[in-house]
């Protein structure tokens, strides 16, 4: 049997530790505890069957995660997808060249820091930046259907290195008091993509009007969003080899880079650069949650599903597993989902009497089936109408999405919400598992409100303030968000086939 190791111990231990008082004629399926004084308990199991769908959401949120996207990869499974970022830039404290005198132009050039390549890397991507035609508006919130005009190409079609290698000098005797020779050593990969504006000796006509702001008195962030009100990183439109999955790291930024005399001292011209920060990599509290104030980026996704994923033409759509093979599809960022349908909870609702001991979501992955991507660490669960929109109920006068709640905390509440967690017991036993006890204790006794057509798993949340609420950093619900927070191309092939809802119960 493929079961998750550890949720198989804890049933057993729970619900067959009265194993021995059972004789060989007893029923397996059903115990009987009779307790000094009291009617006799009897304790059953029922695997109720699963019926599961792929369906694709839109307009998940991107702004402001942990990771942005950037890139085009063409996937058997599923199509091809598109990923482009739009950035605000936003000044630093770095003295500008009005300061120096006869400061000259040598170059302008993007580094952006990446943990990720999905697809291959022997091709170097080759990427377009474009200027905005206007700023990130304040009071929209953008998302991964979002995207803006763009006006002049800033550069167009550059290839970058994926490669690259970070050098550091080391002492070639470290244990030597007197001996303080070094040498250049290699220190591993340098995973940060540069991207020039202009070259050395080179100029155009953004980075001539950028540099002559920069060398006049009193440049500041209006005169850079005037020059500058954003910028998007896209795929050129001949690449369709991978996607970069970009991180906040402090190698994000670009610098100019510039020569100068002494302060108010004509002189033999220094090197100095000056940096203009965007994907701002820090933290403002202790949660680990992003500065506010730090310059604003969303990912747009954009996918053209192929096979018979193709009929999802919008987000009310949905495909059958028997018409993949037995298969259904989950992956984060582009929205891909899995629509459960539970069969057997009607009919278990209408008996009277029934505590729930336990219950456990079970959701196998198909063995071998995910070479090309990693699997998402967790998931969560919607309940959602027959046209697979999201329920929602009210609370404290705030329209709430409805996502599952950690068995414990009530399935009426927010802030709790229960990670469908990932388990891998070897290679041919992965997949994920979520308990449900105090939430189909309350689907039974009618107590959810509108009770849902079914749920949808998705490992793409749609508000991150509706799933925890975390206490304080490195807790249990901080985890999970910063785990949610991440943006990423992970996806799970799932054994549809065999998906089931285990329900131990009792009768009173």
């Amino acid at each position: 049997m493929n079961w998750p190791t550890r949720s198989f111990q804890r049933a057993a231990a729970i619900f067959f530790s009265a194993s021995l008082l059972l004789t060989a004629c007893e029923d397996p399926n059903t115990v009987g505890l009779e307790l000094p004084g009291s009617t006799p308990l009897t304790t059953e199991f029922k695997d109720l069957a699963v019926t599961a769908s792929t369906i694709q959401q839109d307009s998940l949120p991107t702004t402001g995660r942990n990771h942005y996207l950037v890139g085009r990869l063409q996937d058997a499974t599923l199509g091809t997808i598109t990923a482009r970022t739009f950035f605000e830039a936003q000044v630093s404290n770095d003295s500008i060249p009005a300061l120096f005198t006869g400061a000259q132009l040598d170059s302008v050039v993007l580094y952006f820091g990446f943990d990720q390549i999905y697809g291959p890397t022997t091709v170097a991507p080759r990427f377009d930046v474009y200027k905005l035609a206007a700023p990130l508006d304040s009071r929209t919130t953008y998302n991964s259907s979002s995207s803006l005009p763009t006006d002049v190409a800033l550069a167009t079609n550059v290839a970058v290195k994926t490669n690259r290698r970070q050098m550091a000098r080391q002492r070639v005797n470290p244990s030597s008091t007197t001996d303080t020779t070094t040498k250049i050593v290699d220190a591993g990969p340098l995973n940060v993509i540069r991207l020039p504006l202009v070259k050395s000796g080179q100029s155009t006509a953004f980075t001539t009007a950028l540099f002559t702001a920069l060398n006049t008195p009193g440049f500041n962030q209006a005169a850079l969003n005037n020059l500058l009100p954003g910028f998007s990183l896209q795929p050129n439109a001949s690449y369709a080899s991978s996607i970069l999955r970009f991180g906040r790291t402090t190698a994000t930024r670009a610098i100019v880079y510039y020569r100068a005399g002494k302060t108010k001292q004509p002189d033999v011209p220094i090197k100095r650069t000056y940096i203009i920060r965007y994907a701002n990599a820090s933290s403002s509290s202790a949660t680990g949650q992003p500065d506010p104030n730090a310059p604003r980026y969303f990912t747009q996704l954009t996918t053209q599903l192929n096979g018979a994923l193709a009929t999802l033409v919008s987000d009310k759509d949905s495909v059958p597993s028997a018409n993949t093979n037995g298969l259904t599809y989950l992956q984060e960022g582009t929205g891909i989902a899995t629509k459960l349908y539970v069969s057997g909870l009607a009919e278990l609702a209408q008996q009277k009497n029934i505590v729930v001991n336990r219950a456990e979501l079970i959701i196998p992955a198909r063995p071998y089936a995910n070479a090309r991507f990693a699997y998402p660490l967790q998931a969560f669960l919607y309940e959602v109408n027959k046209n697979n929109q999201i329920l929602t109920r009210v609370i404290d006068n705030q329209e709430i999405d409805r996502v599952v709640q950690a068995s414990g905390f009530s399935p009426t509440s927010s802030g709790n919400a229960a990670p469908v967690d990932f388990y891998d017991s070897g290679s041919a036993t992965k997949g994920y598992s979520v308990l449900l006890t105090s939430y189909i204790q309350a689907y039974l006794n009618n107590t959810l409100g509108e009770k849902p057509a079914g749920f949808v798993l998705t490992a793409s949340p749609r508000l991150l303030s509706n799933l925890v609420t975390p206490r304080t950093n490195g807790d249990a619900s901080s985890t999970t968000l910063a785990i949610a927070n991440n943006l990423t191309l992970n996806r799970a092939v799932l054994d549809a086939n065999n998906i089931k809802l285990r329900v131990y119960y009792s009768r009173l």
